[in-house]
């Protein structure tokens, strides 16, 4: 609680009081030896430089906080009476990791059942804030303004987008704190602006930048943002963008606006959580995300999330350092669809498949269980001689001509495309340069025996996918192929991986993984994670009667499997429904394949 005074330059005095925030609505406080339950209000700023130079007495004693809270609370307090506020410097003993585990456990409901949340813009000189009122009453959603107002109003655009995109904005904790909040308000000394008319200067400043149509779509999503929670990985994938002082609140800032679970407790295994605890060291809290995702998902995906560590990272090789982590592998997945069948992309989740990852013992710091099948060791260099030469079982070879009349997969009249050599058809197809794999390089491969077999299991499930559309019928030359077919080969001896790996690094499909993964044995049977493969890599080529406007193409082949928008914002952009998907389901039920599978420890 802030005493008032009527002066700005007063002393500070506060009073500190033991208040449930958990049973009540508002504040349950006694004061005068009377229970009574009051509406607060919540503060949201930044610490800026942590310089603890500014006194303010706090139940008799003086304490000393930083420049900016102290400017906060002095335009805060009001002049004629108290006012309840919830401080995060001094409502938790920054200093006890205890508690503040358990009050940073709590920030979100503090800061959603608070009468509302003062974003706090330091900085604001009286004038400055002159000019944003009076900017405020000269415009209006639905004023029209000729073309020379608004290039007048053009001299104002630094100023107007200095308002609303402030370095307060660019914290962690602030994401989090807006989301939460029942009425968000910003003040800029002692001027005080609702969200509304935030939103006003926002759209303002679109239409002076001649972007006035923007806004509807800018508005829609600040609204799905403020009110629909995402999952852990969405938040963390833009996280390093953010600003902290500790580096573990790039996870623990952002979980009130995800649907993580808190654990308060010992872990449930039938719910996955992240217990809050400041105890434990960066590395321990990033590992943490990490086993709470595989429980969550019941996936290995997470780990590829892992491939922008920089080479001095602290954490373990298969834990994504979020404050270096950047966004733009993940853009750069979505644009080039790398999570595709083609690609060696698993959609465990919808094909129906059990394929889950092995369960984590517990508190084994900096170690992942896992178990794999090897599929191939790394090459420096690719044998241009036959490397790119097309991988065919004599199960596919045999199948395709008894179902196609004698005629081979390279019949131009059935799949146009089909080659024998398909060098010149990779480079084709990326001479850009932009490949599917983010900062990959080409490597050849030195195929096992369990990697042939997987090549095979494939081929066979997309001649199974033939048999089935012709309803086991022969066709015969010169027939042609007619609806819509396709099939994947890929020449066993190239492989995309991470630009990093080196020679004798190995090609392993992990249990539960979404896509194969490279390898680097380090010592003693433990290995380190390069970063994500792409093998086998298959070349699609679709029929001589292809339509692409068939929307069953786009679907998915298992009854469970559902294309939804969820929660999972960057998972549903990841992956497209794709019918040929279904051909990985026999390779993880294949009982000989899943013989080859042996345990890894990640370190």
């Amino acid at each position: 609680m802030v005493h008032h005074t009527p002066q700005l330059d007063h002393p500070i005095v506060c009073a500190l009081l033991v208040a449930d925030v958990i049973v009540h609505e508002g504040l349950g406080i006694v004061e005068e030896d009377e229970p009574r339950e009051v509406s607060y209000e919540a503060l949201s700023y930044t610490w800026d430089a942590p310089v603890f130079s500014r006194p303010v007495k706090i139940n008799s004693l003086e304490i000393f906080v930083t420049d900016n809270l102290d400017s906060a609370l002095r335009y805060l307090r009001l002049t004629d009476s108290k006012r309840y506020l919830w401080v995060d410097a001094l409502c938790i003993n920054q200093f006890d990791f205890k508690e503040k585990s358990i009050q940073v456990g709590r920030m979100f409901s503090i800061y959603k059942k608070a009468h509302r949340v003062v974003a706090w813009n330091p900085g604001w000189t009286p004038k400055k804030s002159a000019i944003l009122s009076t900017v405020l009453m000269n415009i209006s959603n639905d004023q029209k303004h000729s073309e020379g107002c608004i290039e007048r109003f053009k001299d104002l655009h630094d100023f107007l987008m200095n308002a609303c995109e402030p370095p307060l904005f660019k914290r962690t904790w602030v994401r989090q704190e807006g989301f939460a909040a029942r009425e968000l308000v910003m003040q800029f000394n002692d001027l005080l602006i609702p969200w509304e008319d935030y939103e006003r200067i926002r759209d303002f400043i679109a239409l002076i930048g001649g972007r006035a149509d923007d806004h509807k779509s800018r508005n829609g999503r600040n609204r799905a943002a403020r009110y629909e929670p995402v999952s852990l990985i969405d938040a963390l994938v833009f996280s390093s963008h953010f600003g902290v002082t500790d580096a573990r609140d790039l996870v623990y800032g952002i979980l009130g606006f995800t649907i993580t679970p808190i654990s308060q407790g010992l872990p449930d295994v039938q719910r996955p959580s992240l217990k809050v605890d400041y105890s434990r060291s960066i590395s321990k809290v990033y590992q943490d995300v990490v086993r709470y995702e595989i429980e969550r998902t019941k996936s290995l995906g997470i780990l590829d999330f892992a491939v922008s560590r920089p080479a001095t990272s602290d954490l373990p090789s298969w834990t994504p350092d979020w404050r270096t982590y950047d966004p733009r592998i993940a853009q750069h997945r979505v644009l080039n669809r790398t999570n595709s069948w083609k690609y060696g992309f698993i959609d465990v989740q919808r094909i129906g498949v059990s394929w889950k990852p092995v369960p984590q013992p517990h508190e084994t710091d900096g170690i992942l269980h896992c178990r794999g099948v090897i599929l191939g060791t790394l090459l420096e260099n690719v044998d241009e001689t036959t490397a790119w030469e097309p991988f065919i079982s004599d199960s596919f070879d045999s199948g395709f001509k008894k179902r196609f009349g004698g005629r081979c997969f390279d019949d131009v009249e059935l799949f146009p495309g089909a080659k024998r050599d398909y060098r010149s058809t990779f480079n084709d197809m990326f001479k850009d340069g932009n490949i599917p794999l983010h900062e990959g390089r080409l490597g050849g491969v030195s195929v096992s025996k369990a990697g042939e077999q997987l090549l095979s299991i494939l081929q066979d499930g997309m001649l199974e996918k033939i048999r089935f559309g012709f309803r086991d019928r022969i066709v015969s030359p010169p027939e042609p192929i007619r609806g819509n077919h396709i099939i994947g080969l890929g020449p066993r001896g190239i492989c995309l991986a991470s630009g990093n790996f080196v020679k004798g690094d190995i090609i392993v499909l992990f249990q539960g993984s979404p896509f194969p993964f490279v390898l680097r044995n380090s010592k003693q049977g433990r290995y380190t994670l390069i970063g994500r493969a792409i093998f086998p890599f298959l070349f699609e080529h679709k029929s001589a009667s292809f339509d692409d406007f068939r929307m069953d193409e786009r679907a998915w082949s298992s009854n469970s499997a559902v294309y939804t928008e969820t929660t999972d914002i960057l998972q549903s952009r990841f992956i497209w429904p794709e019918k040929m998907a279904s051909i990985w389901k026999p390779v993880i039920q294949d009982a000989d394949f899943l013989e080859s599978l042996e345990d890894f420890l990640l370190v």
